[in-house]
Order: structure tokens, then sequence, then C-alpha cells
């Protein structure tokens, strides 16, 4: 209702700004934050942000690809940082699977994961 009201039902006047002004104007609608913001504008608009959700945040943090008390917008920046802009959202969704499919929350497939030998709780392992 509020899109309808705000935007004529219309995102793409949004979608037409900056895209910092566009990430702030997603996120003045009620229930939308950061994440779902980045989301839109990564796959709506090809913007440069990088959305954070659980999985990459539970893969970044273990990779030691960023700060173990990164919060959101920090962990975007450095992951940000690791990425060129046209391949965040490949990284994005590549990062997702890894946490998905091997490194999950709960029993890890240690074993069986492809970025094994690049994980620094796994260096040490025999």
């Amino acid at each position: 209702m509020v899109v309808l009201e705000r935007f004529g039902g219309d995102l793409d006047s949004v979608l037409a700004l900056e895209t910092e002004e566009a990430r702030e104007a997603l996120m003045s609608l009620p229930g939308v934050g950061p994440k779902t913001a980045d989301v839109v504008l990564l796959f709506s608009k090809g913007a440069a942000t990088f959305p954070i959700d659980t999985h990459i945040a539970r893969v970044s943090r273990r990779l030691g690809l960023v700060q173990k008390t990164a919060g959101y917008e920090q962990m975007r920046r450095e992951l940000q940082s690791l990425f060129p802009p046209e391949r965040y959202g490949q990284a994005h969704l590549l990062l997702i699977q890894l946490g998905r499919s091997y490194c999950r929350a709960a029993k890890p497939l240690h074993d069986a994961c492809p970025v094994r030998d690049y994980c620094p709780k796994l260096v040490d392992c025999p």
C-alpha cells in the first residue's frame, strides 16, 4: 500500500536515483531494512552493493573475510572491498550457496567443503 501511495505502485523512480539515495528511499518503507534494500538494488538495478544475510555473515566470519564482530554495514563494506562491483551478485549467490550446502550453522560439512584448504578454522585440522 505504501509503495502505491508514495511511488504510484512503481519503484522505477526510486531505482533511477543514485544508489545511496535509492537505498535510503527503500529503507524508508515499512519493513524494509538494509538487506532487503540491498537485494532490490543489486538484482533490480545492478547497483554496486553487497547484501548480507545470515549465510553470508556466517561464511564470511568463518573464512576470516570480515571481522567476527562486524555489523551489517561494516561487513558490507569489507566484502565490497574484496570483490569487483561487477561480481557482487555472483559472489553474493556463491557465498549463500556455500553457507547452505557446506558451511551450515549446525553440522558443517568440513570434509566436503570446496574451500576447506582456505578455511582458517580447518587449516590446522588433520
